[in-house]
């Protein structure tokens, strides 16, 4: 990874050993239910409580957003934004289908951008302005234009319910976790994804790592996002996308 910043590999070192720690933990585990019904693990725990402290002693005044253990008030040195296993379900019942996600944002903008997925072996990197990577081998763009019938896009059933009147363009598929969609996004293995229900740090590494190959990434209205409200702790409360740029795909929110 010698094309890598110093920064970012300081970052991708921190999230290989929160990875260690994840696998560690799934030999011995333990879950149970949140009040909203979702599941937790011992793993999901460790690896936030290990990321917390870790990336405060690398990046001393940073504040943190982590999925297990809430939110700070946001530091001007940087706001870290953590899912300590997305696609805890996944995880939980032994589908190969999760991983780490970490995002740094500074003001409103993401700077730094980490998801590992342990089991598939995959390490996607990037840094707002310099690229993304994947196992330290540079993404190629995303190539611009329309989502096409017989291409794959990433959307669960809660879109469908919603949108229901509404065309939706390629092949269907729902992976339950969206490090999973966002990756598979920017390798196009999907052409797209559509999202709804994530909160920031869900999301924040894959958008950057999406940004940086120059995918669309918005409110499926078209409206843009507005990522300083999202840091501060907004829902995705519609649905939005993160699509090949020109793809001209809207879904309106008045039908």
């Amino acid at each position: 990874m010698t094309n890598l910043s110093d920064r970012l590999k300081a970052l991708a070192e921190c999230i290989d050993r929160a990875a260690e720690i994840a696998l560690q933990a799934r030999q011995q585990m333990k879950a149970e239910l949140k009040p909203d019904g979702s599941i937790v693990t011992n793993a999901d725990r460790a690896v936030e409580e290990f990321l917390r402290l870790e990336l405060s002693a690398q990046w001393p005044g940073t504040s943190f957003w982590g999925e297990e253990f809430g939110r700070d008030a946001v530091s001007d040195k940087g706001h870290w934004l953590i899912d300590p296993i997305d696609g805890t379900s996944n995880f939980r019942f032994g589908s190969p289908l999760w991983g780490i996600s970490v995002g740094l944002a500074v003001g409103d903008r993401m700077e730094l951008g980490a998801v590992w997925l342990p089991v598939l072996g995959e390490f996607y990197l990037a840094e707002r302005g310099k690229g993304a990577w994947m196992n330290g081998q540079p993404l190629s763009p995303i190539p611009p234009g329309p989502i096409e019938a017989h291409q794959l896009l990433s959307y669960c059933d809660s879109i469908v319910r919603r949108y229901s009147t509404q065309a939706i363009p390629g092949k269907m598929r729902c992976a339950g976790a969206f490090v999973i969609d966002g990756t598979f996004t920017a390798m196009q293995r999907y052409r797209g994804m559509i999202g709804g229900g994530e909160y920031l740090y869900d999301a924040a590494a894959s958008i950057l790592i999406n940004e940086e190959l120059g995918a669309e990434i918005r409110w499926a209205d078209g409206k843009a996002l507005d990522y300083a409200e999202l840091i501060a702790g907004k829902r995705f409360d519609r649905a939005w996308i993160i699509f090949p740029s020109g793809s001209g795909f809207h879904l309106s929110e008045t039908v």
